[in-house]
Order: C-alpha cells, then sequence, then structure tokens
C-alpha cells in the first residue's frame, strides 16, 4: 500500500508541475501545437516501453472497442488538453486549476446521475455547497473578458475529464484490454487528430532547443512517466485513495506557480481554495461511502490530465 501511495502521490505531483511548465512553455510555442506535441511525444513513449516490456507487437483491440477508444482519445487527449491549453494562455496557473481540480469530481458525480441514474447524495450535494462557497471567496469580483473565456475553457476541460472517466470505464469493465493499451491506443489517436488540426489552424513554430527539451520532457515525464506511475498504483488503491491524492493538487499547483512563475497566492483565493479542497474530498468520501453501500463508483480509476 504505501508503495501504491507514493507512485500515485509522485503522479500527482508530476501533473501539477506539467499545468505550471506549460503556462511557461505558452509563451514561445502556440497552443495547440503545444498541447499536441506533448501528447504525441507521450504516445510514442508509451508505445516504446510497451514494445520493450510487453513483447506482442501491435496493441490488440477487439473491433467493440476500437468506437469507445476512439471517442476516449478525440475527448481526453484532443479536446480536453485544446481547452486546457488555451485556457492557461488566457489565465494565470492557480486560477486554471483550480476551477479545473474543482470540476472534476462535481462533474463526474453529474455525469453519473445522469448517464447511470445514480441519485446525488445528501453529502455530495453538502459539498457542492462547499465548492460555491470556496469560489465566492476565490472570485469576489466576476471575471470578464479573456479571463472569463479561459475560466470557462477550464470548465470544459473539467467537464471533459469527468466525461472520460466514464468512458474509461466502459472501455475497461469487461477487461478486453490492458490498461496500458487503453491509454496507447486512444493517446495515439487523440493526439495526432489535434497535431492535423494545429497543422492546419496554427503555423509550425521555429523551436529552439529549450522549447523542444520542455516537448520532450512534458511528453515523457509528465505524460508518459506520471501515466504509468498512475496505472501500476491504481492496482492497489481504491477510488477514494486516488480521489484524493489526485485532489492535492489544488495545494501542489500554486506551490510550483509560486516558485517557477512568481504567482502568488492573495489570502481570499488561498482560503477559497482549501474551502473548495474541503468539498472536493466530501465528494469523494461520499462516494466511497456509497461504494460500501453496494453502489458502483462512477469515476473507476480517476485520470486527471495535467
Amino acid at each position: 500500500m504505501a508503495k501504491a501511495v507514493g507512485l500515485a502521490i509522485a503522479a500527482s505531483l508530476l501533473w501539477a508541475l506539467a499545468i505550471v511548465l506549460v503556462k511557461l512553455g505558452l509563451e514561445d510555442i502556440p497552443r495547440l501545437t503545444f498541447a499536441s506535441l506533448r501528447y504525441v511525444v507521450g504516445a510514442l513513449t508509451l508505445f516504446v516501453w510497451r514494445t520493450l516490456t510487453v513483447r506482442s507487437g501491435v496493441p490488440t483491440v477487439p473491433s467493440s472497442l476500437w468506437r469507445w477508444l476512439l471517442a476516449l482519445g478525440v475527448l481526453l487527449y484532443g479536446i480536453v488538453p485544446a481547452a486546457q491549453f488555451v485556457a492557461l494562455d488566457l489565465v494565470d496557473a492557480v486560477t486554471f486549476n483550480f476551477v479545473f481540480q474543482a470540476g472534476i469530481p462535481l462533474v463526474t458525480a453529474l455525469l453519473a446521475g445522469m448517464v447511470l441514474k445514480e441519485p446525488t447524495s445528501r453529502w455530495e450535494w453538502l459539498g457542492v455547497a462547499f465548492v460555491v462557497v470556496g469560489v465566492f471567496f476565490f472570485y469576489p469580483v466576476v471575471p470578464r473578458g479573456d479571463e472569463a473565456f479561459g475560466i470557462f475553457l477550464a470548465a470544459v476541460a473539467a467537464a471533459g475529464i469527468g466525461g472520460s472517466n466514464l468512458l474509461q470505464r466502459k472501455v475497461m469493465r469487461g477487461r478486453q484490454i490492458s490498461a496500458l493499451d487503453a491509454t496507447v491506443v486512444p493517446m495515439t489517436l487523440g493526439s495526432v487528430g489535434l497535431f492535423i488540426v494545429a497543422m492546419i489552424v496554427e503555423p509550425f513554430p521555429d523551436l529552439g532547443a529549450e522549447q523542444v527539451l520542455l516537448i520532450l520532457f512534458l511528453g515523457v515525464v509528465n505524460t508518459a512517466l506520471a501515466f504509468t506511475l498512475w496505472h501500476h498504483a491504481m492496482r492497489t488503491l481504491n477510488a477514494l485513495h486516488a480521489g484524493v491524492i489526485a485532489s492535492a493538487q489544488m495545494v501542489e499547483v500554486p506551490i510550483f506557480a509560486l516558485a517557477i512563475l512568481g504567482e502568488a497566492l492573495t489570502a481570499g483565493r488561498g482560503f477559497g481554495s482549501i474551502i473548495v479542497l474541503g468539498g472536493i474530498l466530501i465528494v469523494h468520501f461520499s462516494k466511497a461511502a456509497a461504494a460500501r453501500n453496494g453502489v458502483p463508483d462512477p469515476a473507476g480509476d480517476i485520470d486527471r490530465v495535467g
């Protein structure tokens, strides 16, 4: 258990660091091109790792899963990264992370009610109330212009993660495909599709050594390695452990943003973040209690694309 917790914490820290590094790289690299290259590199790294460890050639995918893997790729590695990178170009890293992290468990709970017809408990509604109060302290003034659009896109990214968690559960339910292949295949499909879109709408940048190293680091370390660590941890951890550890990014990102970008966290925003974190934890513990009573957890293995 201790090893699994350590691996999950490492993955969470890498995803938190990725948000800040993306913000840094957006100063020189176009948004969609940057997003697509990160995940193209990540997919290539995972495929090489798979070749060296599994030694079974090209992933074998049952025909019944292709449409779900394609949908997962388009959503999780196409739409979500595009929304993330454009949002990070419009708002500071702390603001993006606040909206993104607050939205994931709440959207997942909402989708579970709509798609899986699972009722929202009173404890989950209490968690929602905490989030609303936290948002009030974080945003005493209604955002406008580019900031408002950036916040909207961060919410879109959170909604995409919530939807992708349900898709991943659909893909993994019958155990017809390994967790590694369920990551490699959609990541390849989604990132290549996003790269094609980026080449149509953006001029390809003249990348220097620093930009190339940043893309490689994000792709290999913050994507391929982080996903590998997370999936290994999920072999032991339950959804509650995973959710709590992933939620620590609410604290981790502001620390990285202060150290690397110099983004200071005001007292009001810090207090709001703590309240929202409390709301997220209430939701996670409520879902864990429901699972103990025989209600399946719709989130399954929670993925946070940072």
